[in-house]
């Protein structure tokens, strides 16, 4: 594998962002559980049940993000790029239209250009409800944030995440869902279907092992998706699906101290354990069948 030292203090800094991404949900998840008990007497912004929000609407700084729900109950990004997203995150976000609110102002009462709310850099859309998020009071550690003519104050625990990139809203597999694999480009094979529409490898190797990597590449997920970084190519893999005439095209740009896989054309790359480089990109197994004699 090829040694990358000049790059990792950079690689660092993305699992070092997408570790804190990590606990700012899970901290998240945690003041809503809590907030149940503690906050009773706290009204919340609004009596919407998030089970019945149909999209969402992100515009930061000039820059938009849009994610639907589908029938199944899974969120798919539709703006910048039309991608998976990532369940977990996007139901977290899902919880600001129930949060506590600890103060709440009429628009006379307060004067918006000093609160960062005269002309919002981010707001947040749920079906018709907007939600424009201000400054935070520095009395308070609160937020200061305007739901159509009122304005209220709410812990800091929805605006990193939602001012954050589009790629921390992407989901962490590779693959979409319920998607079929109908063959693999690898660096070390070729895996398709014969004639008789049974998986073979242009390599000596079983039919289970080829079974393996088809797994592998439909359940394996990333631990983090960052903002596309250039970097030097170090290999293609070609993913073919059924009904999609272009392959899904993975541009392996990494392999120390883990395994990174862009997609430039989405702006986004995938980050994976290095143990994912032999599941997924060359495979090798114990079993390989030895050339007949």
């Amino acid at each position: 594998m090829i040694k990358h030292h000049q790059r990792l203090k950079p690689m660092y800094k993305l699992h070092l962002l997408n570790l804190v991404l990590f606990v700012i949900v899970i901290s998240l998840a945690f003041f809503i559980y809590f907030s149940e008990d503690e906050n009773t007497q706290l009204q919340s912004l609004t009596a919407i049940n998030p089970d019945n929000i149909k999209s969402i609407k992100i515009e930061h700084n000039k820059n938009t993000i849009t994610i639907n729900r589908q029938s199944n109950n899974q969120w798919v990004i539709t703006q910048p790029v039309l991608l998976a997203a990532n369940n977990f995150r996007i139901n977290s976000i899902l919880n600001l239209v129930n949060a506590p609110a600890h103060a709440k102002y009429n628009l006379s009462e307060i004067a918006l250009n000093k609160i960062g709310l005269e002309d919002p850099k981010t707001v947040i859309q749920f079906d018709d409800i907007s939600i424009a998020f201000g400054v935070i009071n520095t009395a308070t550690s609160l937020r200061y944030i305007k739901v159509n003519n009122t304005v209220y104050t709410i812990e800091d625990v929805y605006f990193p995440l939602i001012s954050s990139s589009f790629s921390t809203l992407v989901s962490l597999s590779l693959l979409p869902e319920n998607s079929t694999v109908e063959k693999l480009i690898l660096l070390n094979q070729t895996i398709n279907k014969n004639n008789e529409g049974l998986w073979q490898s242009n390599i000596n190797t079983s039919a289970d092992n080829i079974i393996k990597t088809i797994q592998h590449w439909q359940h394996n997920q990333a631990f983090g998706v960052h903002k596309y970084m250039q970097r030097e190519t170090l290999g293609n893999v070609f993913i073919y699906l059924t009904n999609q005439q272009q392959a899904i095209n993975y541009i392996i740009t990494d392999t120390e101290p883990w395994l990174i896989l862009a997609r430039p054309e989405l702006g986004l790359e995938y980050h994976l354990t290095i143990e994912s480089y032999e599941q997924l990109i060359s495979p090798t197994y114990n079993d390989t069948l030895k050339p007949a004699p």
